[in-house]
């Protein structure tokens, strides 16, 4: 079992984006016994956080109907198409809105399913111990999310726009970062052919 921390942190799942290279949401593709948005929901609630957001937009309706049981929030993001900083932004003005006390944010996406409720675990314990700005993921010399950034930069992520994602926001402050190694399990999923061949390497048995 995870041992838990008492944290400040919030945890945002970025799910907006409408899979055009997969064909279909990727978000409910099957991922075990459950699906990929499922899985990444599983892992955040793992972990102590404050409150678990997710971001939805594209095929809102469906996607809702499959996690609105869960004991999340769901953020609809209307302005999806203008990218992953919209998103970003709208959940910073979310969580500023309902004045929820958090020392940071930690953003994911819902298309990492090897990303576990242990890799969020030593980005939180990371940022907790040394009061980084941002504790971020680190994979083939690059800097990403999974990323937890400090409520002192809230605002910074509240004014990101169009396709601009975090990665602009981790560069920007790389002096005061951390980083915690995810080679092995930082692999996105755009295609179906990246989703079957995950899937055999990852349940050779089939993906029940």
């Amino acid at each position: 079992m995870l041992s838990k921390s008492e944290n400040g942190i919030t945890h945002v799942i970025l799910a907006a984006g409408a899979s055009t290279r997969m064909g279909e949401p990727k978000q409910l593709l099957p991922w075990n016994s459950s699906t990929l948005i499922e899985h990444a929901i599983a892992q955040s609630l793992a972990v102590n956080n404050n409150k678990t957001f997710v971001v939805l937009g594209a095929h809102y309706d469906l996607i809702y109907q499959k996690i609105s049981h869960l004991p999340i929030a769901i953020i609809h993001n209307l302005d999806w198409e203008s990218g992953m900083g919209s998103s970003i932004s709208k959940a910073i003005t979310v969580i500023l809105q309902e004045n929820t006390s958090c020392d940071g944010v930690l953003i994911s996406l819902a298309d990492q399913p090897l990303i576990d409720a242990k890799h969020l675990t030593s980005l939180t314990q990371i940022f907790e111990q040394q009061k980084h700005k941002i504790v971020a993921s680190g994979f083939e010399g690059l800097y990403g999310v999974p990323a937890i950034f400090s409520n002192n930069i809230f605002k910074e992520l509240q004014e990101l726009n169009k396709d601009f994602g975090a990665r602009k926001i981790i560069k920007k402050y790389k002096d005061a970062l951390a980083v915690v190694d995810a080679s092995a399990i930082s692999v996105d999923i755009d295609t179906k052919i990246q989703y079957n061949e995950m899937i055999a390497r990852h349940f050779p048995k089939g993906n029940n």
